[in-house]
């Protein structure tokens, strides 16, 4: 007696191909929030006469940011026990440690929003 190995098998979708794109991640104004058409701008025409505010916003939220790296990075010098010299901490179970990497990695992508405004001309 043959049996049919077709008839047993699952029906699966087809695979996508290992070297297939992945989807782009679009800009978006830091104002309205729309997608942006020329991502060298941090607005659009429309948020053009709040781009002074919208600055400001992100400077704040840069220093906010920026505060808080310094009070984690003098935290963890003190668990350390040096306050001359760098952080050499790595440990997986203090929760400082990841706060201050994902402080860090938030400074950096704050860092980037601002470089969007270019260099101020005043």
């Amino acid at each position: 007696m043959r049996v049919n190995i077709r008839a047993q098998r699952r029906w699966s979708p087809p695979r996508r191909a290992l070297c297939s794109p992945l989807p782009r991640r679009l800009l978006s104004v830091l104002g309205c929030k729309t997608v942006l058409k020329d991502e060298t701008q941090a607005v659009c025409p429309y948020c053009k006469e709040k781009e002074g505010e919208i600055y400001q916003r992100e400077m704040t939220a840069l220093s906010a940011l920026e505060a808080k790296f310094g009070r984690l990075w003098t935290q963890c010098q003190r668990c350390q026990g040096s306050l001359h010299e760098e952080v050499i901490c790595t440990s997986r179970d203090c929760p400082i440690f990841y706060m201050r990497k994902k402080v860090q990695k938030d400074l950096t992508e704050q860092d980037k929003r601002i470089e969007r405004f270019g260099i101020p001309s005043w």
